[in-house]
């Protein structure tokens, strides 16, 4: 970090960055530190080749709760995969609903049911949290809460709730948490949130 800034200040005369992100020691899950030469190390792109980008990046950013070390287990990497499938699923629920009808995705106003209410407030405090912990760096609470928003509140219940109310309205809000979902989920998970963005 120091030759950086001296390397910066030397040819730019600018310092290259304000911020510095020191994250948790990554320990094998029988605690050894995680090393190349020690050959205890784990290729990442054999996550990836297993479970996917996204999966492996949401679920190693999963698990990061603060500077202590970290055991690495594959466990969070197989829950960030399932979690994929729910969001390419709910997502195709969320479009079926819709069909090819244009579908307002700005924030529905007027009468609204109790779910929906719940469902929007939900989204809005979501939002506030994930927006302060990625501004503090807190990563892994990020997801944590991500991931409870996403599969508890919209999915199981909202989603839920929606096939009994089954009304314009009803889909616009859909639609419109889904959308943001798909924003605050995208730096975890950018490869299936884009492709879904764009359809």
């Amino acid at each position: 970090v120091s030759r950086m800034i001296f390397s910066g200040l030397e040819f730019t005369k600018e310092i290259p960055f304000k911020d510095v992100y020191i994250h948790a020691t990554v320990l094998t899950r029988d605690g050894q530190r995680m090393s190349k030469s020690l050959g205890t190390g784990i290729d990442p792109l054999q996550l990836v080749d297993e479970f996917g980008a996204d999966a492996t990046r949401f679920g190693i950013a999963f698990q990061v709760m603060g500077n202590q070390d970290m055991k690495f287990v594959t466990d969070n990497i197989l829950m960030g995969k399932k979690f994929c499938n729910k969001i390419w699923n709910a997502s195709k629920f969320v479009m079926s609903q819709i069909g090819d009808k244009e579908i307002e995705s700005k924030k529905p106003s007027g009468k609204l049911t109790p779910a929906d209410k719940k469902i929007l407030k939900a989204l809005k405090k979501t939002t506030k949290s994930i927006n302060k912990d990625l501004e503090t760096f807190k990563f892994g609470k990020a997801c944590h809460s991500l991931y409870n928003f996403f599969w508890h509140d919209f999915c199981d219940k909202y989603i839920e709730e929606s096939k009994k109310q089954n009304d314009q309205k009803t889909k616009n809000i859909l639609i419109y948490v889904l959308l943001n979902s798909l924003i605050l989920l995208h730096p975890f998970m950018p490869f299936i949130t884009e492709e879904i963005y764009q359809q």
